[in-house]
């Protein structure tokens, strides 16, 4: 059933009520364009709100804020800031707040919602898609000079459906709140208001929903930890809101920390948690979003506190939807996971696993993990030796937005090139898509994509589909994530090694359900061919197996299943 969202103020008799909660500032002043700017002195509630009620044409209006800033850097001085809690800012250079009066309310953005009735996978089931707007979609936008302009919500709904053909049910945004310049977003100058390069708040909305017509759910990135330093709350008043100074080493200072334990007594209430929290809720209310990835949790530090944060989108949703809370939380723990009766978070970014990957695909080492070494292998796939002791705490990846991508580790590092390189890509996507956990693809892995990693623009390179190595490479991913989707032995966490052979750089695994349904994988680690390999007294069932990935038939008799494998070869064979 469509259903409007149409967030409004007070009714037109009460006129649009605009104000800054800044509760032990001296001064403050609005600023509009309904009056050239001039300002407007405001007088502060008992509550730490500084508030103006004003009667306006419809229409829209840009205003700010001036208030004398309590902040170490600037104590007594006259700052302009925006709006912390509006949903959109001008692209202009000012950083207005923007208004839009209809009927004589506020009205932040109208969009009816067409796809809410539209089942959605479970948080046990979801392939998840990292994507960056900006890039996702860059060179199907329009050309301003000689570069591609920004991609945007709007251009992102172009390319759904190739999401859709390859089998993913769960996008992850990269940042999408207001940040400034070019980034990837992580450095937020607010946390409601919609990155304005992005589109507009209806914009994102239309983005999700089209999402949800395709059964994808959609997981926003918060970060939660830092912000930019020229957003409005450290102008404001600094340390009412974060850290001063900064209490975490050299290497993870991004920005102003959020002082999530720092309690105002007067007012009763955690001034930062308020501000994150209340932002949660409007993320889920106003914009149907299906969980949260929490950006750099190890700086956040206390569970209480993401606790708090991570129930805040399961109770805004109440049951009536699949939610779910990832956290990125590097070095790794464990402990963080497995909510309700672990951590505070449903599950958590493997990333020890991605370096064990990457070795393996480049034949290099990664920060510490070897390559072929098959026995660290075995131990880093399955849920009960890796630490997580279930499958649905983990989120398994090669390569990801922190990550140089995978294709070019294996050229630039590993100095493996064309056809090898795909299968080394082919080897790493083998593993990821049939191990329990939830398995993520970062944009355009799935065809190879090699560009460096940079915060300059680097736009997917959707020609590269052209190539048949690319193609092939698509072909194959897309049929291992719908294997995985629809086989039930992949629905479990399940999992007996069955094979583990360091000197011929063999692994074999067994996955299955209760009811019988059993996968096996077999991998060659070695970019050589195998030769024959003979897998036994795992209780496979003798009859008739398909394998996957070439679409033929194999008897397995005695309990013995043998094959030939390929150099960098996975196989996978299923009971038919």
């Amino acid at each position: 059933m469509a259903r409007k969202a149409n967030p409004t103020s007070r009714p037109a008799e009460d006129g649009i009520e605009l104000g800054l909660f800044a509760p032990y500032n001296e001064s403050c002043s609005l600023l509009g364009s309904w009056n050239d700017f001039k300002p407007i002195p405001l007088a502060k509630d008992k509550y730490g709100w500084w508030r103006h009620r004003i009667a306006l044409e419809d229409g829209d209006y840009r205003y700010k804020f001036r208030v004398k800033s309590n902040s170490y850097f600037a104590v007594g001085q006259d700052l302009d800031v925006f709006d912390p809690y509006c949903i959109s800012v001008t692209d202009d250079g000012q950083e207005n707040s923007i208004l839009h009066v209809k009927d004589g309310r506020r009205n932040e953005f109208e969009y009816v919602w067409q796809h809410d009735d539209v089942p959605l996978p479970p948080n046990d089931q979801l392939v998840i898609y990292e994507m960056h707007i900006g890039d996702f979609t860059r060179n199907l936008g329009k050309k301003v000079g000689d570069k591609w302009e920004k991609g945007k919500f709007l251009d992102a709904i172009e390319k759904l459906d190739h999401l859709v053909d390859l089998g993913i049910n769960c996008v992850e945004l990269m940042p999408v709140k207001e940040f400034p310049g070019k980034s990837w977003g992580y450095n937020l100058r607010s946390l409601f208001a919609i990155e304005n390069t992005y589109g507009s708040a209806a914009d994102f909305c239309k983005f999700i929903d089209e999402c949800h017509a395709r059964g994808m759910r959609v997981v926003m990135d918060g970060v939660y930890n830092h912000a930019d330093a020229d957003c409005p709350l450290a102008k404001i008043d600094y340390q009412y809101w974060f850290y001063h100074p900064n209490p975490d080493p050299p290497e993870m200072d991004w920005g102003p920390k959020y002082n999530y334990m720092h309690w105002d007594p007067h007012l009763e209430l955690f001034p930062a948690r308020k501000y994150a929290l209340e932002s949660i809720r409007r993320m889920v209310q106003w914009f149907h979003i299906d969980g949260i990835r929490f950006d750099a949790t190890r700086a956040i530090a206390h569970f209480d506190v993401m606790r708090e944060l991570a129930e805040t989108g399961l109770k805004e949703v109440g049951g009536l939807k699949h939610f779910i809370n990832i956290c990125e939380h590097i070095a790794e723990d464990p402990a963080i996971t497995g909510y309700p009766n672990g951590g505070p978070m449903h599950a958590a970014w493997h990333e020890s696993l991605a370096k064990v990957l990457q070795a393996n695909a480049a034949g290099i080492e990664r920060d510490g993990a070897k390559p072929f070494d098959v026995e660290e292998l075995a131990r880093k796939i399955d849920p009960k030796t890796n630490g997580y002791g279930s499958g649905s705490r983990t989120v398994n990846y090669a390569s990801s937005h922190d990550q140089v991508r995978l294709m070019r580790i294996i050229g630039e590092q590993g100095k493996i090139f064309d056809a090898a390189a795909f299968r080394r890509m082919k080897l790493a996507a083998g593993i990821l898509l049939t191990i329990p956990g939830l398995p993520m693809l970062f944009m355009g892995q799935e065809f190879g994509q090699s560009n460096e990693k940079s915060l300059d623009p680097r736009p997917l390179d959707w020609t590269l589909l052209q190539n048949e190595n690319n193609a092939d490479l698509l072909r194959y991913t897309a049929g291992l994530v719908k294997l995985r989707r629809n086989h039930p032995g992949m629905m479990t966490d399940n999992m007996e090694v069955v094979l583990k052979d360091q000197e011929r750089q063999l692994l074999a695994y067994k996955r299955w359900n209760e009811a019988g349904n059993v996968i096996l994988v077999v991998i060659n680690l070695r970019d050589t061919h195998a030769g024959e390999v003979v897998i036994g007294g795992c209780g496979l069932e003798d009859g008739d197996w398909h394998e996957h990935v070439h679409d033929f038939d194999v008897k397995v008799e005695g309990g013995v299943l043998k094959d030939t494998l390929a150099e960098s070869e996975v196989k996978v064979y299923f009971k038919k």
